[in-house]
């Protein structure tokens, strides 16, 4: 096996433990309800709007990272 694909099963199986040991909400009225509809500019500076993108996909995932490029 390469060099390259020990690394990236490495990093893979580093990634599942630690979401495995993530505290996770997970009420019974939060699967399958859907999110409320929003519009918020992507990193190109164009809107995306939630409902448009579900039009095209069945599933979105979300991921909000409060203080990405922040100076902190």
């Amino acid at each position: 096996m390469g060099r390259t694909k020990i690394i990236v099963i490495a990093l893979l199986l580093f990634v599942l433990s630690a979401c495995a040991g993530t505290d996770v909400k997970n009420t019974s009225d939060a699967p399958g309800r859907t999110a409320a509809d929003f519009t918020l500019p992507d990193q190109d500076g164009k809107l995306w709007t939630l409902s448009d993108t579900l039009k095209d996909y069945r599933a979105v995932v979300l991921a909000f990272y409060p203080k990405d490029d922040t100076k902190e």
